[in-house]
């Protein structure tokens, strides 16, 4: 499974950096897109990370098709950022026509709903943020799953969001793997 994270300025690090560690433990191959025209991208408070690739560049190189999945960490100045790009709601849409794993946490929902792929699905967001999501319908569980977006609620969600997304995607018992590896809930 290849999972591809679409990173901004002010993307909250730990929605990153959780499901990245938990999901590189699984087995999972994850690489960092940047959506700027740096590879640098700094986090919300300040954790400064070094992306793989610009997500411009591969696109253009035509490699986007083989990741499974992307995630589109919150964090406000990095969902605004996600949200301006019309690059990021063509890739979600890509995604989607393909069947593909779409996850989101925090605002970053808001996202998805603005590339307007929520129209028919169940989903959260960080709280507050839900009058600006257009989806069949609002859930104030922590995560949910519809079909293949999985959607989430904010930092203090982010272990359960990684362990859903990898068991939903991957398989269950790698994710009761990890959970027990690191001692989670």
């Amino acid at each position: 499974m290849n999972v591809l994270f679409l990173m901004a300025n002010g993307f909250e690090e730990t929605e990153f950096v959780t499901p990245f560690d938990y999901w590189q433990r699984g087995g999972m191959n994850v690489a960092l897109a940047s959506i700027s025209d740096s590879t640098e991208v700094t986090g919300a408070h300040g954790l400064a990370i070094k992306t793989n690739v610009l997500l411009a560049d591969l696109i253009a190189e035509g490699f986007l098709n083989q990741f499974d999945a992307i995630c589109l960490p919150g964090g406000g100045p990095g969902v605004k950022n996600l949200k301006a790009s019309a690059m990021v709601a063509d890739v979600i849409k890509e995604f989607e026509e393909s069947n593909k794993w779409i996850f989101a946490i925090c605002a970053a929902p808001l996202v998805l709903s603005k590339a307007g792929i929520l129209k028919n699905r169940k989903c959260t967001c960080f709280p507050g943020c839900e009058d600006e999501l257009e989806c069949k319908e609002f859930s104030t569980d922590r995560v949910v799953v519809d079909g293949k977006i999985i959607t989430s609620r904010g930092a203090g969600t982010a272990e359960e969001f990684a362990f859903e997304c990898m068991a939903q995607a991957l398989d269950h018992e790698t994710s009761e793997k990890i959970r027990n590896q690191v001692v989670a809930r």
